[in-house]
């Protein structure tokens, strides 16, 4: 090998910048990622653990996430990795809480109305927890965490159009859903 060796190894201020960079990322997710993972495992313990090994993964190897496309929904692919492992072990392990089970009050206001129509929390969380798993994620990310359209559109690597379209779809199952109920108590 012919030249200077060490241009090839990063610069002290490159290093910086990845630190500011990975630190700037995980401010922004951390908590709202920590909910997610809670509304997932019913656990704060667990969610903490599943986080802290995300980022610490993700630290590792954020020169090459910041390469990808979208480095959001490369470490959003991170989290969900993290989060089926936890519930395959804690299949393993025997019975575990139901997804949907901790959630705090929903965050949109849209999304209250639609738990008042299914008539209870447990009910309207059930409800969401039979969801195709990207419907259910998005109405999560965006009605219960607070991400914006476009901001769960980058972490999931779609477009907006595609996370309001997903967004709708599940909004119609709920109400469909919603109305089933309705009927059965009704008869």
């Amino acid at each position: 090998m012919t030249g200077n060796p060490e241009r090839l190894l990063p610069s002290r201020a490159h290093n910086r910048r990845m630190a500011i960079t990975f630190a700037a990322f995980r401010e922004m997710h951390a908590a709202k990622w920590r909910t997610y993972a809670y509304v997932h495992t019913g656990s704060r313990g667990a969610a903490e653990e599943i986080i802290e090994a995300v980022f610490a993964r993700l630290c590792r190897q954020w020169p090459h996430a910041l390469r990808r496309p979208s480095a959001g929904s490369y470490a959003w692919s991170l989290l969900k990795e993290q989060l089926h492992g936890w519930a395959a072990d804690r299949r393993a392990a025997g019975p575990a809480p139901a997804p949907f089970s901790c959630v705090p009050r929903p965050a949109s206001r849209g999304f209250r109305e639609e738990l008042a129509a299914l008539g209870s929390r447990i009910g309207f969380y059930a409800a969401v927890a039979r969801l195709p798993e990207r419907q259910s994620d998005v109405l999560v990310l965006h009605c219960v965490i607070g991400y914006s359209p476009g901001q769960v559109a980058e972490l999931l690597g779609v477009d907006e159009q595609t996370v309001r379209a997903r967004i709708g779809l599940a909004r119609r199952r709920l109400a469909s859903a919603s109305e089933d109920q309705r009927s059965v108590r009704g008869k």
